[in-house]
């Protein structure tokens, strides 16, 4: 099999990984990547759909792409967790389409021979498959997906209904993976997951994630790790190996650790398996043990079972722990979940709270990178930004956006300017106290 092929990837840093493994596979059989869908033979999209905006956006670009496919006569193949959790939505929109799940975006090629969709999962799982590294970069950053599916059930997730399995890639695979990716010049390895914290549960029968990032660390080279989202339960009885082994110079101080509200009557209806107090322990114990750690965090506004004193509980947590990074959603009802027959909380309440909130994490996001200001640091020049510049990385992960023509790799930079969402540097000739 030959041909062109065209791509385009949506949503969380899994997607992003099986993109580029069936990308992998189909440069492996001879397929050239195009960069338009015009001149493809195979249309791939790899989908979101964990929010109803994220849905409404997979129909609109589904029903162009058809239009494509329609007059070129190029497959369509709808990849990702909108064509595993809603086929039915998806052939409503374009009956020919073929579906592959993210249990089998390493089958691309048996799916496009079969000229069928593929959504159970495989007896060979796609843990035992990696994309070659030249593929698996965005410039100098690499993703390396650990595990796949969690152990959770919560009330609000489509993704569970998608990524069913817990499935995680054997140490050793991963640990060769990263090597050949350092070896081709990757600066930054984002290990990555569903849920992080659950790496190795299913394969080992105990959690994992510090041995890995142990192993990751030893391997010889100039190159940071950075450790992906972790569920409160499932960090927590891993918590004080996992810090011993971010201490390591090439693992940043960074935890993404998902709250998603501050009032324990709300967790429990969501079906998170934790408490308010747990993850105060886990932030008060990770800035104890790690001087200047960045802990980023999740908040979903106006969830079913969101009354005023939960949300204002929700408030008084994120005053409290001062969350450096806090990604806020407004909850949306997804289709087959439990979350979506409950009573649902008004949309004018949703907007209302979602303002009081981001207020909140503008507030104090602005006020600890403030604190940096004037600052002389070393950071790691990564490539292009995404809304200009050059992106750099702090030892914790704080977003640096330094001039054009900044050369990846690390330089001494004093810090000019501070937002909400990252700070503003210039580079120093001056060499840095213990430089």
């Amino acid at each position: 099999m030959s041909g062109r092929y065209y791509i385009e990837v949506y949503g969380c840093s899994l997607n992003h990984a099986d993109a580029a493994l069936a990308a992998g596979m189909l440069e492996a059989a001879g397929y050239r990547r195009v960069e338009t869908p015009w001149e493809a033979d195979v249309i791939l999209v790899f989908t979101c759909t964990v929010r109803l905006d994220s849905e409404e956006r997979m129909t609109r670009r589904i029903r162009v792409l058809s239009g494509v496919a329609e007059k070129t006569g190029a497959t369509l193949v709808v990849a990702g967790c909108m064509a595993a959790a809603q086929p039915y939505t998806v052939k409503r929109i374009y009956p020919k389409a073929l579906l592959l799940s993210p249990a089998n975006p390493h089958r691309v090629l048996e799916c496009l021979r079969r000229r069928r969709s593929l959504l159970h999962e495989p007896a060979r799982p796609k843990t035992l498959y990696t994309p070659p590294p030249r593929i698996a970069m965005h410039g100098r950053v690499a993703e390396i997906p650990i595990v796949d599916g969690c152990l959770g059930d919560c009330a609000f997730c489509i993704t569970k209904l998608a990524r069913r399995r817990l499935y995680s890639r054997p140490l050793e695979v991963v640990k060769r993976y990263a090597e050949e990716l350092v070896r081709s010049g990757a600066l930054e390895l984002r290990v990555t997951g569903q849920d992080a914290a659950a790496y190795g549960v299913d394969i080992y029968g105990e959690r994992l994630l510090p041995r890995l990032v142990e192993e990751l660390a030893s391997i010889p080279g100039d190159f940071m790790i950075r450790v992906g989202m972790m569920s409160p339960d499932q960090l927590l009885p891993i918590l004080d190996e996992l810090l011993e082994a971010m201490r390591s110079p090439k693992v940043y101080k960074f935890l993404h650790v998902p709250v998603q509200c501050g009032d324990d009557e709300l967790l429990r209806i969501m079906g998170r398996k934790y408490t308010v107090d747990d993850v105060r322990y886990i932030v008060r114990e990770a800035r104890r043990r790690l001087p200047g750690v960045t802990i980023a965090t999740d908040i979903i506004v106006g969830h079913p079972g969101e009354d005023e004193e939960a949300f204002r509980n929700t408030l008084r947590l994120l005053e409290e722990l001062r969350f450096e990074r806090v990604h806020v959603a407004q909850y949306t009802p997804r289709p087959r979940t439990r979350a979506a027959a409950m009573k649902q909380v008004p949309d004018p309440v949703k907007k209302e709270r979602s303002k009081r909130v981001m207020e909140i994490v503008q507030r104090i996001g602005f006020e600890e990178h403030s604190r940096l200001v004037g600052a002389r640091a070393r950071c790691l020049a990564l490539g292009p930004g995404e809304r200009g510049g050059v992106e750099a990385r702090l030892y914790n992960y704080v977003q640096v956006i330094l001039p054009e023509g900044v050369e990846p790799g690390w330089v001494e930079v004093e810090i000019t300017e501070a937002t909400w969402y990252d700070v503003r540097a210039r580079p120093t000739l001056m060499p840095l106290e213990g430089s």
